[in-house]
């Protein structure tokens, strides 16, 4: 009667199958499969372990009360790709669910959250062997135990009252709760124990690697270290401050958001431990049926604005156009009229940097800390650039800034904000090997018999720190400095092949945990492999390595799998882990597809546009993405991508005017939305 009394009340999950491998105690289990972190990667695990053997019981444990990451409740789907042809089974089975939402073939990458996160739910539950554990997280202390170098047991509790109060609103709200099978009653308030043989810490900060106490690093390793070009500190920022800014109020004190850290250039090519900037991803609209307005966040202090404030009054001053906190990246084909408010070239961008130090290797109550201290940080930019009178920003750019705002629709649960913050670096496991940007270099052209997966992004650093320095070797005046940012591309976006022994810890310490989300890999090749579609593959990978160990023998190493049976199990569902696409390094590559011809028309005019350097007579100018590209000057370009034809300046402003949601080979002459640009929309047509 209690235990149906229980299931009645707990709305979060449906008790049918609950505890199917608890033993006595309320809660915990025992499974083939643990994983920690329902982040595409752990999701991959998961789904590539409950598929390939029916019979095998797996449990995924998510810390916060949605599931999916970045992908989901961080609002970026799987958009960072730039081949499509990558993106197979568990993948493009999302991606298709997502199409189907939105009556398309196509699959949909970057979908809204909720059908995202919806569509994570379904593909999870048609695996009846698949537990999951929402707004439950691993023990601050005592969370891991090991046997030699197995770990034993992982240890949980709940993450709080309102982590599992918005779990259950979330899964009610999604209509989802029907489909998950728990483990346990989640109202449960106590710790838990899980016994596995296998475990998958797909978090992003590695807490279970850090729990075992196998070997880490955070920060960025010296340039000498590894010899890596891009190594250690840098000069600068692609996003530096075009015109000077004081970084001190009038006794000398610190304005905010600036650390009080030595002048970079200075310390060239050191290591240090900063990180890559943390940030919210929110999803923003000018569709006023589908907005709120940019909250002012609790507590905010005009005050606390000054670094951004100085920042554009000394632009205008300049008579430069402020530099913008953030991009509006179109989300791809669907839906429409939402945008991803994503970095920005600007030096006071959504990019909180330096406000990540202490996050990697810090407590529960310090992390949650910086959670709050990083959400303010954006918000209240969003609000500043809105709808402080004090910004000094002309009416024409806060009446632009005004007319976005908030999606409605999504995570109404949280104030409409992304619950997920975008920790883009933490720990990384430090194993018998780690894989070096030069590692990443040779594998352009080289076939790797160990490879897992493949990497096509390019090493994509953020912002690493904003500091105080020297306003000349003569002044006592401090300004404002950004070191870090590299532009997406930088080091080339070719393809390469990830070994299987990114994925271990060192053999001697821990021999059945796999770690896709914190790979063996330098600070500089993690910039590349971190977007989500990369680490989705990981995590497929990872999974493809537990079932050929389980069917070794029981306690089989992970470290004696042989990369060949991971390979075999990727390759027989479509999975390329060679680039060119084949079996085995001995195998001949497939030929080259042929190139595509130049379009019937190489001209096309782009008029009416309310952005007017953009109208104009565009050439064709080859192939980009295997898409034709147009030119209209050294700046001005009409080209694809992310599924989507885009007119951009490509030089100092780095600005994205124009995006048409209408997918075509050609420039389509109707679906162009503002982005950067201004009303009316341009008229795109053939010249010939």
């Amino acid at each position: 009667a209690v235990a149906a009394f229980l299931c009645t009340v707990t709305v979060v999950l449906v008790c049918a199958g609950a505890a199917t491998n608890a033993e006595a105690s309320p809660c915990g289990g025992k499974y083939d499969l643990v994983v920690y972190a329902a982040a595409p990667a752990g999701v991959a695990a998961a789904l590539h372990v409950a598929r390939s053997n029916t019979s095998a019981s797996v449990l995924v444990i998510e810390p916060s009360a949605y599931i999916g990451g970045m992908m989901s409740p961080g609002g970026i789907g799987l958009r960072d790709h730039r081949d499509a042809s990558l993106m197979n089974t568990t993948e493009l089975e999302w991606g298709l669910e997502n199409a189907k939402y939105y009556g398309t073939n196509n699959p949909v990458w970057q979908p809204d959250a909720y059908v995202g996160e919806t569509n994570l739910y379904k593909i999870l539950a048609k695996s009846p062997n698949i537990e999951l554990l929402v707004g439950h997280r691993l023990l601050e202390k005592g969370g891991v135990t090991m046997d030699g170098t197995q770990v034993r047991t992982i240890t949980t509790s709940p993450t709080s009252a309102r982590a599992l109060a918005t779990a259950a609103i979330r899964q009610r709200n999604l209509g989802v709760a029907h489909l998950v099978r728990a483990p346990m009653d989640t109202s449960y308030s106590q710790s838990c124990t899980w016994v596995a043989k296998y475990v998958v810490d797909a978090s992003y900060e590695g807490d279970v690697a850090a729990a075992a106490k196998v070997s880490l690093t955070f920060g960025r390793e010296s340039r000498a270290k590894y010899n890596e070009s891009y190594g250690g500190i840098t000069s600068g920022s692609i996003a530096h401050f075009r015109v000077p800014v004081n970084a001190t109020w009038a006794n000398g004190t610190l304005l905010p958001f600036v650390s009080d850290g030595p002048d970079p250039r200075q310390h060239l090519g050191e290591a240090d431990e900063n990180l890559m900037a943390y940030s919210f991803r929110a999803c923003i609209t000018q569709n006023t049926s589908n907005q709120v307005p940019y909250p002012k966040p609790d507590g905010y202090d005009p005050q606390h604005f000054e670094l951004p404030r100085r920042h554009v009054a000394a632009e205008l001053a300049a008579k430069l156009p402020p530099a913008k906190p953030w991009g509006n990246l179109a989300y791809s084909q669907y839906p429409r009229s939402k945008r991803d408010a994503c970095c920005g070239s600007g030096p006071v961008g959504i990019d909180a940097a330096g406000l990540e130090v202490g996050y990697a290797n810090g407590d529960w109550a310090t992390r949650n800390q910086i959670y709050e201290t990083i959400k303010y940080y954006v918000q209240g930019l969003m609000y500043f650039w809105s709808y402080d009178d004090t910004s000094g920003l002309p009416d024409a750019t806060r009446k632009e800034f005004q007319s976005y705002g908030l999606c409605k629709d999504e995570w109404p649960e949280n104030g409409h904000m992304p619950p997920q913050l975008y920790v883009r670096e933490a720990f990384r496991v430090v194993g018998d090997e780690v894989y070096s940007q030069n590692d990443r270099l040779s594998a352009a052209d080289r076939c790797r018999n160990d490879s897992i997966a493949i990497a096509e992004w390019g090493i994509d650093i953020h912002e690493m720190q904003r500091v105080a320095v020297p306003a000349s070797s003569s002044s006592e005046t401090k300004v404002a400095f950004n070191e870090g940012l590299t532009s997406p591309g930088t080091g080339g976006n070719f393809k390469y092949e990830l070994p299987y022994s990114v994925l271990l810890p060192k053999r001697s310490e821990a021999t059945n945990l796999l770690v896709p989300n914190c790979p063996s890999v330098s600070h500089v090749t993690f910039s590349g492999i971190r977007v989500e579609p990369t680490l989705w593959r990981m995590g497929q990978a990872a999974g493809a390595a537990v079932v050929a160990a389980s069917s070794t023998g029981p306690d089989a190493v992970l470290h004696d799998v042989a990369p060949a049976r991971i390979q075999e199990q990727l390759f027989n569902l479509g999975v390329g882990y060679h680039w060119p696409v084949r079996p085995s390094c001995s195998s001949p590559a497939p030929p080259p597809p042929p190139p595509p011809g130049p379009p019937a028309c190489k001209t096309y005019t782009v008029a009416s546009a309310g952005t007017p350097w953009v109208n104009g007579d565009y050439k064709f100018a080859g192939f980009e993405n295997n898409y034709p590209k147009f030119v209209l000057s050294a700046n001005a370009s009409m080209y694809v991508w992310d599924s989507a034809w885009r007119i951009a300046h490509q030089g100092i402003k780095n600005e994205l005017e124009y995006v048409s949601d209408v997918h075509a080979s050609v420039p389509p002459a109707t679906g162009w939305q503002v982005v950067d640009g201004q009303l009316p929309v341009p008229r795109v047509n053939p010249a010939c």
